[in-house]
């Protein structure tokens, strides 16, 4: 879910993760031919102050035009949610209070400087939400605003994620599941009738492809369900391509999380 959400016919797409800032020009909805670019960021602790500067620093040196950016974030710095439905989800203030309990009962309570946001979803049926530190959420608008710039939209990568592998697909044909690996993270999801249902996130070595299939049996502990899922969308965002993974994944194709962008996103 985006945090922000507008639309433009030419916007820069960013994905920024604790050791790299991807970024790729979209016009029309389609990547610009030689556009994409890979900033490396040396950061030890994955520190998104380290990361915010990075963009802060990229910022600076392309401020020649003034496009709206849309930024996803790295799912480290995104605590996700699947909430149970409520009544109170349907006034604003009072949607805050109920999303705040929620992640404060999972994350404790300093998810209560957090910024919430959860998506669209039919009445009745739970939402999936999302916290982001408040501070590096303010800090990306900030940097964008103090180079003229707008953002379209901020969202944690899970979004563009999913819109990228289910995109255009028709809603038999639309995977039950799939896997989003990054450096150091690993997020597992279900999803049904368009929407992510269920979420597992942890931390992963750089030999992710061993890790993968003991964290699907771990997870199936807790969501028996996954039994009737034979196949597992994958896309590696890692940067550390494994020489194998287990069968029941199937990796997609994708040059970096920017591309996964599309304009004017949000989910």
């Amino acid at each position: 879910m985006s945090l922000i959400e507008r639309v433009s016919r030419a916007t820069v797409c960013l994905y920024l993760a604790p050791h790299g800032l991807h970024g790729v020009l979209r016009r029309a909805g389609h990547p610009v031919p030689d556009s994409a670019f890979h900033l490396p960021i040396a950061n030890p602790d994955a520190s998104w102050q380290v990361a915010l500067a990075a963009l802060r620093g990229w910022l600076e040196q392309h401020n020649e035009k003034t496009l709206p950016l849309a930024v996803s974030l790295a799912s480290r710095w995104c605590a996700m949610l699947v909430v149970p439905w409520s009544g109170a989800l349907l006034d604003r203030s009072s949607a805050q209070r109920f999303l705040h309990s929620q992640f404060a009962a999972v994350y404790g309570d300093g998810a209560r400087a957090w910024r919430l946001a959860a998506d669209d979803a039919p009445y009745g049926k739970p939402r999936l939400a999302c916290g982001i530190d408040a501070a590096l959420l303010q800090g990306v608008q900030d940097a964008a605003a103090a180079h003229g710039r707008r953002c379209l939209s901020i969202e944690p990568i899970v979004g563009p994620a999913w819109r990228s592998i289910a995109g255009g697909k028709p809603a038999g044909s639309k995977p039950a599941a799939f896997a989003l690996v990054e450096a150091g993270r690993l997020l597992l999801a279900t999803t049904s009738s368009g929407r992510i249902t269920a979420l597992h996130s942890q931390s992963c070595a750089i030999a992710w492809g061993d890790e993968l299939d003991s964290a699907w049996r771990r997870w199936n502990l807790r969501t028996p369900q996954l039994d009737a899922i034979g196949q597992v969308a994958l896309l590696d965002l890692s940067g550390v391509p494994q020489a194998e993974v287990p069968e029941r994944f199937v990796p997609i194709a994708v040059a970096s999380g920017a591309h996964l962008m599309r304009e004017a996103a949000w989910a």
